[in-house]
């Protein structure tokens, strides 16, 4: 959680490159302790698509969007 908020800010203050750091690190600690198909993981996919839509990236983003929205219809239903 505190890697995320502190990507977050990162975000706010436009250090982007710092931030997606942060995120893809946070996403690699929940993947490895939680399991690929975790609604955590599905969060911080989530968060980094939002990272690099921040920056415009919009064809990086998707994929990811993508894969959270798949996780979380695996996990917790498609109308969560």
């Amino acid at each position: 959680k505190a890697l995320n908020d502190l990507a977050f800010l990162l975000d706010l203050q436009g250090n982007y490159d710092q931030a997606k750091q942060l995120h893809e690190r946070a996403l690699r600690i929940r993947q490895e302790n939680l399991g690929l198909d975790h609604p955590d993981v599905a969060e911080s996919l989530n968060n980094l698509a939002q990272s690099l839509r921040y920056q415009g990236k919009y064809d990086e983003a998707k994929p990811l969007c993508e894969r959270a929205i798949e996780i979380s219809e695996k996990t917790l239903g498609p109308n969560h």
